[in-house]
């Protein structure tokens, strides 16, 4: 969001507003987008932006060869899943064009009411195809990178910190900030005593030992966030594939001590879709009842009267994440007498790890990328590349699009609802945990400082008082 923007976006709100598209025109029919684009944007090396830039960005993304997980997010276009799977390999069928340097027009399938939502998410934003096939693989490192937000990319040294400084060519206002010094610091109480030292203006993802302590706060801001914390099962891995020790586990975990245990804004989670979104429900879920927890236990028939169940446990190694892991693995072999054995990752391997979908069960969370329910829903159809589960369901496939292209909302609103009741009540595929706000300490010298609800951190409005 501040190297990269798109064709729309969330900015100040969840209601899409112009960004790189000055304006656009929807056909009658709702399938055919046309986007007129800014005529005064231009890259940081001062190259002008063109519609092409989108085309070659969509195309790289459907490519088979890219093997993008977000590759789906673009199957509604003509042509696009048939492109993206190999099926038919001419690209000039798909229904992305670029008639000139400044249309750029888009054919659907079918209408679909939040399509223009999609164009505000980072993987459809542009990319310059001679700067990508002149670096191949390290286009986007220092040096090599060109962006078109307000800042550009000075450096970036994995899991330590990010550097950036204002582009000169950006077309928008910014605010006084000429460099951006993004540290990653994965222990909290040296990030919080960084900020109190006025080393850092802004700290976000602290642990749940400093927000106890920072609650009162003035300098402690709360910004809506689409969010949601849950544990995911990989149903054909043992000993999870027996469906009553996964009802065991759900009805088994105590929410709302959990959530008592971060300090975070958070309140225990019910349906998968947070509020306040269509989706959301309180009458969702395994609620905790020990006694129906223990007869699933019972149910289940793993091992002997009185033995532990064993089971492995993996999570990313942040604070927070830690302190969700240890309340599962003491709840379980509490409740249930289950030893759950704990493993953290590095972030990088944990997602290689649910990639190799070997582990049997894992938490994790996930945060809209466009305010609409199908963008939760989805994530666990077959075709998805964020699912990261085992689980295949024909049926749960088929409503998720059926509601998808649905234009009656009602309709859209009591399928999600079915669905979900399928997949965290009837087959227990996930156990939703929390929603989380986002809280964050801001130095009061800091103005104009966004952090949207989709997650996006916004830099490009913000100034600094000396």
């Amino acid at each position: 969001m501040n190297l990269m923007e798109g064709l729309v976006t969330f900015e100040n709100g969840l209601t899409p507003t112009p960004a790189l598209a000055r304006s656009w025109n929807i056909s009658p029919d709702g399938k055919t987008y046309t986007f007129h684009l800014r005529t005064d944007v231009k890259w940081s090396d001062g190259v002008p932006l063109k519609a092409q830039d989108f085309v070659y960005s969509w195309k790289r993304l459907l490519a088979p060869f890219t093997g993008a997980a977000y590759s789906y997010i673009l199957y509604d276009i003509v042509g696009a899943e048939d492109f993206s799977r190999g099926r038919d390999p001419d690209f000039s069928k798909v229904g992305i064009s670029a008639p000139d340097a400044s249309t750029f027009v888009v054919k659907l399938k079918y209408p679909l009411s939040y399509w223009i939502d999609i164009l505000a998410f980072w993987v459809t934003f542009p990319l310059r195809q001679d700067i990508v096939e002149k670096h191949g693989n390290s286009w986007a490192t220092p040096g090599r990178m060109v962006t078109l937000g307000p800042y550009c990319l000075v450096s970036h040294d994995t899991d330590s910190n990010v550097i950036l400084r204002k582009n000169v060519f950006y077309y928008g206002h910014t605010g006084n900030v000429d460099r951006v010094t993004a540290l990653m610091i994965k222990d909290d109480t040296v990030a919080l005593q960084m900020y109190e030292s006025g080393k850092l203006d802004f700290v976000s993802d602290l642990a749940a030992v400093d927000l106890k302590k920072l609650a009162e706060r003035k300098d402690l801001r709360r910004f809506e966030n689409l969010k949601t914390g849950y544990i995911t099962f990989l149903p054909d891995r043992f000993p999870v594939s027996n469906i009553h020790l996964r009802k065991a586990i759900a009805q088994g975990l105590n929410k709302q001590a959990l959530v008592k245990s971060l300090y975070g804004g958070q309140v225990p989670a019910t349906s998968f879709v947070p509020p306040p979104m269509m989706g959301y429900s309180k009458k969702i879920g395994l609620p905790f009842d020990l006694k129906k927890a223990r007869s699933e236990r019972e149910l289940a028939g793993l091992v002997g009267q009185g033995m532990p169940i064993n089971l492995d446990f993996i999570y990313p190694n942040w604070d927070k994440d830690r302190i969700i892991a240890e309340f599962i693995r003491d709840e379980l072999k509490r409740n249930l007498n289950i030893d759950v054995q704990l493993r953290g990752f590095d972030n990088q391997t944990f997602r290689n790890q649910l990639d190799l979908k070997i582990n049997p069960v894992y938490s994790i969370t996930w945060t809209a990328d466009f305010p609409d329910p199908h963008n939760f829903l989805s994530v666990f159809q077959s075709t998805s590349g964020n699912g990261r589960t085992s689980w295949v369901s024909e049926s749960y496939d088929q409503a998720v699009a059926a509601a998808q292209i649905s234009r009656d909302p009602a309709t859209r609103a009591k399928t999600y609802f079915d669905l979900q009741k399928q997949l965290i009540e009837d087959e227990v595929v996930i156990i939703p945990l929390y929603y989380e706000p986002n809280l964050a300490l801001v130095n009061p010298r800091v103005n104009g400082f966004q952090l949207s609800a989709m997650d996006y951190l916004y830099l490009r409005n913000v100034n600094v008082r000396p």
